[in-house]
């Protein structure tokens, strides 16, 4: 699996398989301090437990743990406001990038994945299931990664990962669109690094692997096209 259209000063890991990955990727979107404060908030808010939405059911949120382990992190609107319009200012580029026409955008989520969380493979569009608005309108998904993911062994001594205010494990893996369901060896994981965003189609196959040590710090968002 191959990525194109990556803004980045490095060549990302690429994974062998006959589909590209199209994504997006702005490094340093937030600063380390921008990223040291939004993870500061996030640590004291209240968490709720992140819910997903089935196919079968397009229309609400439940909890499913056997499909996604995370907790949602009820920061300030004033954050919420700031982050939203931090994206609106990059999403001429994104819009460029993927050809789209974008209107809109779903309230940001900022998400807390601790040691044995995850997110099973899953789209946030699925083109062939009737969903309500605007989860129709879904067109681009964005992930901000707020600290850096680490590559741990077994010799990584307990708490290097917090220490280093980073994690092990809970990598963000992306497979085709094209595909009817997820190829675990065909996916590419994203390089994550503190203060990255990465955009990507909103009917890309994802998942986020066990965290395995330390906490994952991320904000999520949808953008939208326009209303028809």
């Amino acid at each position: 699996m191959t990525a194109k259209g990556v803004e980045s000063t490095t060549a990302p890991d690429h994974a062998t398989g006959t589909h590209m990955v199209d994504v997006f990727l702005r490094p340093a979107f937030l600063s380390e301090v921008e990223c040291a404060e939004l993870r500061a908030e996030m640590d004291v808010v209240p968490h709720v437990e992140g819910g997903v939405r089935e196919t079968d059911r397009p229309d609400t949120d439940r909890i499913d743990r056997s499909g996604r382990s995370a907790f949602d992190c009820e920061v300030s609107e004033h954050t919420i406001e700031s982050i939203a319009q931090r994206i609106c200012r990059v999403a001429p580029q994104i819009t460029e990038h993927f050809d789209q026409a974008l209107a809109e955008y779903e309230t940001p989520h900022f998400v807390v994945y601790g040691p044995g969380d995850f997110y099973r493979a899953h789209r946030d569009l699925y083109t062939d299931v009737v969903v309500p608005e605007p989860i129709s309108r879904r067109r681009l998904s964005v992930a901000i990664f707020l600290n850096d993911g680490r590559d741990l062994n077994d010799e990584d001594e307990p708490g290097r990962a917090e220490a280093m205010d980073g994690y092990g494990g809970g990598r963000l893996r992306l497979c085709s669109h094209e595909e009817h369901e997820f190829g675990a060896r065909d996916a590419w994981n994203v390089p994550a690094r503190q203060g990255l965003l990465v955009a990507f189609r909103a009917d890309t196959w994802h998942e986020v692997t066990p965290i395995t040590v330390g906490r994952r710090y991320t904000i999520v968002a949808l953008l939208l096209a326009p209303k028809t």
